[in-house]
């Protein structure tokens, strides 16, 4: 235990007070560690545990620095770390309490998540099932929010074509084709709690949520109608 809580008080003085390293050489390693410490506060006050890996570009040079107390300072601000592209820092040199000199640096972060993959290309409207997908760890590109569970996309269709091999977002997909021009439908009528319906006839396609045209095969007018289902259509009056 006393040599547990003396390793401990090293590290803490190590990284959290003013140093005096040998011959005034600071090791790039040592930058690239207090850097790395930095990310991983970053990524812990955001919540982010997923697995990654963090590259910096061209590793960082060591430094001659004059005699004195050096304190050093990583400067990364925390809406610049990305995980889809290179991010700037600086390490500030400070020598016996007054500012130095800053070193910039670069680093790449890459963060892994398992999410859902097409097994096989996917066409626009086609249906899907669980067999198109398999779960797969993949570094993220930023560019998407991907997902990992085929429920928040059991009833959609794709409304592009997806590669195969390629991560899904659900923004990838959409309602599927509820109404077909020509198709009966029911109108659905709502005015102060009352509810009333006709049969009618859609003249365009349209998905749960679209409006489309329909015609009253009654009275034979063209209305403006929601889609609810495959069978109905709601007009709001």
């Amino acid at each position: 235990m006393k040599k547990i809580f003396l390793l401990a008080a090293f590290i803490f003085a190590f990284c959290f007070s003013p140093q005096v390293f040998a011959n005034q050489i600071v090791p790039g390693k040592q930058i690239e560690v207090m850097a790395t410490n930095e990310v991983e506060n970053i990524l812990k006050n955001r919540g982010e545990f997923r697995r990654h890996e963090l590259f910096f570009a061209n590793g960082i040079s060591d430094f001659n620095l004059p005699n004195g107390v050096i304190d050093i300072k990583i400067i990364l601000p925390s809406n610049a770390l990305n995980y889809s592209g290179v991010t700037s820092g600086r390490a500030r040199f400070s020598i016996n309490g007054k500012f130095y000199r800053d070193v910039v640096f670069t680093l790449t972060l890459k963060i892994f998540d398992t999410v859902l993959i097409a097994n096989h290309d996917l066409n626009v409207d086609s249906p899907i099932t669980a067999s198109d997908f398999r779960l797969e760890e993949i570094a993220l590109d930023g560019r998407a929010e991907y997902i990992k569970d085929i429920s928040e996309i059991r009833e959609l269709v794709p409304l592009r074509y997806v590669r195969a091999g390629s991560p899904i977002a659900k923004n990838y997909f959409q309602q599927p084709m509820a109404v077909k021009s020509q198709h009966p439908v029911r109108i659905l009528f709502r005015f102060n709690g009352l509810e009333v319906s006709a049969k009618g006839t859609a003249m365009n396609n349209g998905r749960i949520g679209q409006v489309v045209r329909v015609r009253n095969d009654t009275s034979q007018k063209i209305l403006s109608a929601k889609v609810i289902d495959s069978q109905t259509v709601e007009v709001i009056i």
